[in-house]
C-alpha cells in the first residue's frame, strides 16, 4: 500500500482547499513583514504549484505527472478555481497567469542580510470575504476525488490539504467529520486518500501551543477545534515517516497524523511540500 510509482500512466493527484473568508485577511508575519493571511497562503500555494511543475520537467517539457484541484472557500459556497475540478499539470502550466511580489531575503558573506522583490507566477489570488463553508469545499472535494480514483484505480491515492484560520459555519462538528470520513474513504486498490489539514493562526490569536504532524500519544492543545481537527485528518503512511522525523525538532515515535494546528505562516511552505517531497522520488 502507498508503494504506486507515479508514472504518465498512473499518475498522481493534488487537492488544495484554501480558506478564503473574511478571516483570512487579519495580518501576519510573513518572509519578514507584515501580510495577510490570504496573501501568505496565495504565495505558498503557488509557490507549491511552481514546484510541482519543476518535478514533473522532464527534457525539454512538462510531464503529466500529476493532476492538480483548487478549491476556495468564502462567502456562501466553494468553488474551484479550473472549472469542474482537476487539470493536469500540463495545463496548469500553460494558464495564463498575473504575479505576485515575493519579498527574498539573502545572506550576505559579511553577515548582512540583503532584500531582492522576485515576481512569481500567480495560479492563486488571495482573496478574503464572507464566512467559512468549509463543509461545502469537503463535499466538492469528496465528489472530485471519488470521481479521480475511478478514473486512476491503480494509482497513487489523491493527497487532500485543507487550510483555514478558523471553524465552518455551514456544517456542526459531526457533519465535518462525517464529510472528511467519507474523503478519507475513497481509494485506489494503492491506499485511502490522504486528507491534511492545517490551521493558519495570527501571532496575537490565543488558540494554544503549535501542534505538527502529532503522533498518537502526543499530547493535544486543550480545545474542541484541535480535537475535531485531528480526528478529521488521516493517518500517515510510512512514505512520510522520514521527511517528517527529519523536520520535527523533536520527534516522536510514527505514525503521525495528518495535520498542523496553529501553524505560523513562515512554516506553510515547508508543510505544503512535504508530501511533494515524499513522493517525488517516486516520478
Amino acid at each position: 500500500m502507498y508503494s504506486a510509482n507515479i508514472t504518465r500512466r498512473e499518475k498522481g493527484a493534488i487537492v488544495l482547499l484554501i480558506d478564503r473568508s473574511g478571516s483570512m485577511d487579519e495580518e501576519v508575519t510573513f518572509g519578514g513583514r507584515l501580510t495577510t493571511k490570504a496573501q501568505a497562503v496565495a504565495l505558498v500555494a503557488n509557490a507549491l504549484i511552481d514546484e510541482l511543475i519543476n518535478n514533473c520537467q522532464r527534457g525539454r517539457g512538462v510531464g503529466d505527472y500529476f493532476d492538480l484541484a483548487v478549491i476556495g472557500y468564502g462567502g456562501d459556497k466553494a468553488t474551484p478555481l479550473w472549472g469542474s475540478g482537476f487539470r493536469r499539470i500540463t495545463n496548469v502550466y500553460s494558464m495564463p497567469t498575473t504575479t505576485l511580489p515575493d519579498h527574498i531575503k539573502f545572506n550576505l558573506p559579511d553577515g548582512t542580510t540583503t532584500e531582492c522583490i522576485v515576481e512569481r507566477r500567480c495560479w492563486v489570488e488571495p482573496t478574503a470575504k464572507g464566512r467559512t463553508p468549509m463543509g461545502d469545499a469537503l463535499r466538492t472535494t469528496r465528489k472530485i476525488v471519488a470521481a479521480w480514483c475511478k478514473r486512476n484505480p491503480t494509482s497513487f491515492p489523491p493527497l487532500v490539504i485543507n487550510i483555514t484560520d478558523g471553524e465552518a459555519t455551514d456544517a456542526t462538528e459531526e457533519e465535518l467529520l462525517a464529510l472528511a470520513d467519507k474523503i478519507k474513504s475513497t481509494a485506489t486498490t494503492d491506499g485511502n486518500t490522504l486528507l491534511f489539514n492545517i490551521h493558519i493562526a495570527s501571532e496575537w490569536d490565543n488558540v494554544g501551543p503549535t501542534v505538527w504532524f502529532p503522533s498518537e500519544g502526543e499530547p493535544l492543545p486543550d480545545n474542541r477545534f484541535s480535537r475535531m481537527l485531528w480526528q478529521m485528518s488521516s493517518q500517515l503512511p510510512a512514505i512520510f515517516d522520514q521527511t517528517i522525523s527529519q523536520l520535527k525538532e523533536h520527534p516522536c515515535r510514527p505514525p503521525y497524523r495528518a495535520m498542523y494546528y496553529n501553524c505560523p505562516a513562515t512554516q506553510l511552505f515547508a508543510l505544503l511540500n512535504i508530501g511533494s517531497i515524499s513522493i517525488e522520488k517516486m516520478i
